[in-house]
């Protein structure tokens, strides 16, 4: 009776390295190419305010986590079809085969190493990526463009300096130029707090912040309060672009720092919106790189493109990625619209894509 044959360490190493190999190119070339976009992108900005030098080399520098995390999905994609395909153009994977080795044996290696990359993106997603993001849009719409930053984000608040006192707001949707959440603390000649404006939205008209149904405390100097009339505009001097440069975009937020001003939005009765679908895309993202490599191996293996060249390997990684990111981009706008839940929008492609690479390595063919 003779012994089923099993995959040695020495093999696992062969496969593991097959796969990280074509995946460190691919994420490089793919890396590249993304700040050649970037860069031309920004082209005219990079020109007009001499981005050109130390300041632009820093701030695509500061990017490049951002880059890597995005980007290591449809790289680990292209790494697992360019290494399978150099094995099956050598005839290796069929021969491990005709000895026994199954396509699950051959794949363990690889999806091992697949969950390691997730785990990494997941960290670096973290921790790195939202410092280096942060600083690399306050280095190019600051520093760069020479802006003046009139506010903070402190404490889950929107704070900006206005005439005659403080701008204060829970939350800034860029969408339709809407604060929500206003409170306009004025001060007098002394700089002692003279007035309390406070107002559940207030809405851009163009020139004004026109708020609604405004509440007016006036503080006299003795300390007592007493109702005053409501104003009918409130922060002239705060441009809608001003509080661009205070509105955190989800990639510059922790997963914690992300919970945590969802939570104090939800306190203070205010809609999430779009940030809860942000929120569970953080966990979500990780295990593309899983699936992506899954789906990989399931193509590579079994049944047709074992065949494929390079060539074609490389443009079927690229077109599975672009349909997976714009898969993620269409869930993502419906749950962000309100259409499907949030945790939907967020982990359709996944499955989708899950149970594609799971139907095509079941339904193919040990040789």
């Amino acid at each position: 009776m003779s012994v089923r044959p099993r995959l040695s360490p020495t093999i696992d190493r062969f496969l593991g390295m097959q796969f990280l190999g074509p995946f460190g190119v691919c994420l490089a070339a793919f890396t590249i190419a993304y700040l050649l976009g970037d860069m031309f992108d920004r082209f005219n900005d990079l020109i007009h305010y001499g981005g050109f030098g130390v300041l632009g080399f820093e701030y695509f520098a500061l990017k490049l986590p951002l880059i890597v995390s995005q980007l290591l999905p449809v790289a680990c994609l292209a790494g697992v079809l360019l290494g399978f395909a150099l094995l099956n153009r050598a005839g290796e994977v069929l021969a491990c085969q005709q000895l026994g080795i199954s396509r699950l044996e051959m794949a363990t290696p690889v999806i091992v190493l697949a969950a390691v990359i997730a785990v990494f993106n997941f960290a670096l997603n973290e921790t790195v990526v939202p410092l280096t993001t942060r600083q690399a849009r306050y280095l190019y719409e600051v520093q760069l463009k020479k802006r003046q930053l009139k506010g903070v984000f402190a404490n889950q608040r929107i704070w900006v300096r206005v005439r005659n006192g403080f701008l204060s707001a829970d939350r800034y949707d860029s969408s339709n130029q809407t604060l929500h959440g206003v409170t306009l603390y004025r001060l007098g000649e002394d700089y002692g707090l003279r007035d309390i404006v406070h107002a559940k939205t207030a809405v851009w008209n163009g020139t004004a912040w026109a708020p609604d149904n405004p509440t007016t405390f006036s503080v006299a100097r003795n300390g007592s309060v007493s109702t005053a009339g409501t104003p009918m505009m409130l922060g002239q001097s705060v441009k809608p672009a001003d509080l661009s440069l205070l509105r955190l975009d989800p990639e510059e937020f922790s997963l914690w720092e992300l919970n945590r001003y969802l939570n104090d939005l939800r306190q203070k009765g205010l809609d999430p919106g779009g940030y809860i679908v942000d929120r569970d895309l953080k966990y979500a993202m990780p295990f593309a790189c899983l699936i992506m490599v899954a789906l990989g191996v399931a193509l590579s293996l079994d049944p047709l493109p074992r065949h494929m060249s390079l060539g074609r390997s490389f443009g079927l990684a690229i077109g599975i990625g672009f349909g997976y990111w714009l898969a993620f981009g269409l869930t993502s706008s419906l749950g962000r619209s309100g259409i499907v839940p949030a945790w939907l929008g967020a982990w359709a492609p996944n499955l989708l894509f899950s149970m594609l690479a799971i139907s095509i390595f079941l339904f193919g063919e040990e040789r």
